[in-house]
């Protein structure tokens, strides 16, 4: 049975079969689901430890290998909130594009009439290209 903590921080961006191998991997360097529930809702934690931590630093994220884990499982939570609000911009765009020139569209954005049309013509859910990441990797 997966702790509902676990869950809590796991369901959003990652499926029910990768779970309980995240969990495992997490679990034998000693990091609990409030460590990495603190991670994923504040960032900086670990973004800013190298910095404000010393040579050590990484020993309050389970070492290197926690360190290394939470910071994977960071990148895959952001890249699923990213792959989310790409999705809200572009149905957003594509309805503003429906009643107004793209030309508008783009002035009303401040950026360019190219930037509106890629928006449109690659919708979030085209595979990824490369060109920006949109899946996190598996820790």
């Amino acid at each position: 049975m997966i702790d509902v903590g676990w869950y809590l921080s796991l369901v959003g961006h990652r499926t029910a079969d990768e779970i309980p191998g995240v969990i495992e991997r997490l679990q034998a360097c000693g990091i609990t689901a409030e460590i990495l529930d603190k991670v994923l809702c504040a960032p900086e934690s670990l973004l800013y430890a190298p910095e404000r931590g010393g040579e050590d630093w990484a020993q309050e994220y389970g070492g290197p290998i926690g360190a290394a884990l939470l910071t994977s499982e960071l990148l895959a939570y952001l890249a699923h909130q990213h792959h989310l609000a790409a999705l809200i911009q572009h149905d957003l765009v594509t309805e503003l594009v429906a009643t107004d020139s793209v030309a508008t569209v783009a002035g009303h954005l401040g950026t360019t009439e190219a930037a509106v049309s890629r928006l449109l013509l690659v919708p979030p859910t085209s595979p990824p290209t490369g060109d920006i990441p949109t899946e996190g990797p598996t820790p």
